[in-house]
């Protein structure tokens, strides 16, 4: 007797090519869990209380996955149900002396949530003006803040004086920031 995956009520078989609802999930999930944490610790100050609300949080995104449109954002839907777990946390218990009012919570999680997408073009855009560097100014990059070697290993290696390469270094930064700062102007940022 063969053994089938087990699938999950309402999803469709696993051989459709497709991705089914968990497949979709996990996939979103996997990408922001980290990002969803953070923002339930930028609303409450005790860090076991956001990991409680986190996993509460994650049950119920798993649960209202189906409510979800496959074109929205995941990262806004997701933190939206955050705020409304941290809200319910603060209410339940609100016997703490300790408590934000629902205006500042709001607030406080929008802004979360706009720095969350601020910081993912910025990442973006970075990886986009990296790809225009040199060859060279690439490798230099990557050796520096890959952790190689340190910029005074790398300097006697090269045989470079080492100001000469944190000027170099700070050049290349300089022209990053430039085309970073482009980039996020052209997108309206």
């Amino acid at each position: 007797m063969t053994h089938q995956p087990e699938e999950f009520p309402g999803e469709e078989p696993l051989s459709t090519g497709q991705p089914s609802r968990a497949e979709q999930f996990l996939e979103h999930f996997a990408e922001h869990h980290e990002r969803i944490l953070a923002h339930i610790f930028s609303l409450l100050p005790n860090e076991q209380d956001a990991h409680d609300v986190f996993q509460k949080t994650s049950l119920v995104l798993w649960r209202k996955f189906d409510q979800f449109s496959p074109d929205g954002d995941f990262l806004a839907w997701a933190c939206g149900v955050a705020y409304y777990e941290v809200r319910n946390f603060f209410r339940v218990a609100g016997r703490d002396r300790l408590r934000f009012g629902d205006n500042l919570l709001k607030t406080l999680s929008e802004e979360r949530l706009t720095r969350h997408h601020r910081s993912d073009r910025r990442a973006r855009a970075l990886a986009e003006c990296i790809k225009r560097l040199s060859d060279a100014e690439r490798e230099l990059i990557h050796q520096v803040y890959g952790g190689q070697q340190s910029v005074k290993d790398l300097a006697g290696q090269v045989g470079r004086a080492v100001q000469t390469v944190y000027n170099r270094l700070n050049l290349i930064r300089r022209k990053l920031l430039a085309c970073v700062e482009r980039s996020l102007a052209e997108q309206g940022d």
